[in-house]
């Protein structure tokens, strides 16, 4: 995340962007310039110590790369402007990057580079927030699911239920009697023609 700490002249920093992940530190960078005998000059600290671009030659719109981070300035900085550049955090509100673009466009007296900066930032951190927004609204789609599918096996569970409970209550019990006297009869006698029949031997068959 870029944001101007220092911001004099002309100059902005765009959103920047990691072009290596695996080289990315995760620490905070500065970007300060100097200019001195009409001659501007850029240094970037890491975690505010030097890095190799000490003193570096600046150009309006060429790209600076550190350590897996691209970020370009453009417009004239002046001299000690200063930008930070430091990993995103979680807690950007809407409603903050809102009031806070709002307050700098109405601030009188700022110059171009100020006003291209209130803008880029601003509308890095509303695309942040609608993505934040979108993948919340995605978690919430997903357990009203969930909700929907634990209330259709609820409902089911309900209505098997109630279809028990109308079966039994519902009975006949003169018929259930009559009928389960039949099967036991029924189940009875196979029982005793079988008894019979294992007792049976080919001889005692033979001779009957």
């Amino acid at each position: 995340m870029t944001s101007a700490t220092q911001q004099a002249g002309t100059g902005w920093i765009n959103t920047g962007s990691v072009i290596d992940p695996s080289a990315a530190t995760g620490d905070p960078y500065s970007l300060s310039f100097t200019v001195a005998g009409g001659v501007t000059t850029y240094t970037v600290l890491r975690d505010g110590n030097p890095t190799a671009l000490t003193d570096v030659p600046y150009q309006s719109g060429q790209a600076i790369e550190i350590d897996g981070l691209s970020f370009t300035v453009t417009g004239a900085p002046a001299d000690a402007d200063r930008f930070d550049i430091t990993p995103s955090s979680a807690s950007l509100s809407i409603f903050d990057v809102l009031d806070r673009v709002a307050t700098e466009l109405e601030t009188p007296g700022r110059n171009n580079g100020q006003i291209a900066q209130s803008v880029a930032t601003a509308l890095r951190d509303i695309d942040a927030s609608s993505a934040k927004l979108t993948a919340q609204r995605a978690v919430a789609g997903e357990t009203l699911n969930r909700i929907d599918r634990a209330a259709e096996r609820l409902s089911g569970q309900k209505l098997a239920a109630q279809t028990d409970r109308s079966q039994a209550e519902d009975l006949d019990m003169v018929e259930a009697i009559s009928t389960f006297q039949k099967q036991q009869t029924g189940y009875e006698a196979a029982l005793k023609s079988y008894a019979s029949v294992q007792n049976l031997s080919l001889f005692q068959y033979l001779n009957v």
